[in-house]
């Protein structure tokens, strides 16, 4: 796992999590989301309730995720993979060409451009600067899908006139999660949506399909 300062500085990484006075008051400035938090269930990972040897404790559940993650992983493991299952495979975190050809190669059915929001390694390239080599690249081959970066409905606009066949959002809609729960969620995704068409009303696009690069050449001329 990459040295992320921040989180160290806030004590995030200790066991148990330093409360520290700047986060005391942080909590104490929103009450109403502290009651909220306070009357709800505690927080988890979702997808691993009652799976064996995860534990029930934020401190084993994030112990288990950790050792979830295997530095040793070759293409062979991908090669084994793709012979026991039948379905779509998808693979994330391709930032090049070579990369990306490589995906194919071994059978996978989308590659998503991922530089884990530049939390692992901050000099890496953004996605949208990998992005029209991979789709060069992959030539069709395979679904190209983006994540990573992606704020606002114009930032989906550059990302398919790229040649994008879908974004993913993390941030958006775990801040609106946040904030007030599922119905921020919901708000974060109808925000980007109205942008989305919004953006293409402007750019006097009928649709995503009529997207190519002279409506990225307007996009940029407006910033």
């Amino acid at each position: 796992m990459a040295t992320r300062d921040r989180d160290e500085h806030n004590g995030f990484f200790t066991v148990p999590s330093r409360i520290t006075p700047k986060a005391v008051l942080g909590l104490l400035a929103k009450p109403r989301w502290l009651m909220t938090l306070l009357r709800g269930p505690l927080p988890t990972f979702a997808n691993w309730v009652d799976v064996p040897g995860a534990g029930k404790t934020p401190q084993a559940l994030g112990a288990f995720a950790t050792d979830q993650l295997d530095p040793s992983v070759t293409w062979s493991d991908f090669d084994w993979l793709r012979s026991v299952w039948n379905g779509p495979l998808v693979l994330k975190g391709i930032l090049t060409r070579e990369d990306a050809l490589l995906a194919i190669d071994h059978g996978a059915d989308a590659i998503v451009i991922s530089n884990h929001g530049g939390r692992q390694l901050d000099g890496a390239a953004g996605t949208i600067e990998a992005l029209p080599e991979v789709v060069d690249a992959v030539a069709g081959r395979a679904d190209v899908i983006v994540d990573g970066g992606v704020r606002r409905g114009r930032d989906v606009i550059k990302a398919l006139a790229l040649g994008a066949k879908a974004c993913m959002i993390g941030r958006p809609y775990v801040y609106g999660l946040a904030a007030i729960g599922e119905r921020g969620a919901e708000l974060a995704i109808e925000i980007l949506r109205n942008e989305i068409d919004q953006t293409l009303a402007l750019l006097g696009v009928s649709s995503i399909a009529a997207l190519d690069e002279q409506a990225l050449l307007s996009l940029r001329r407006a910033r």
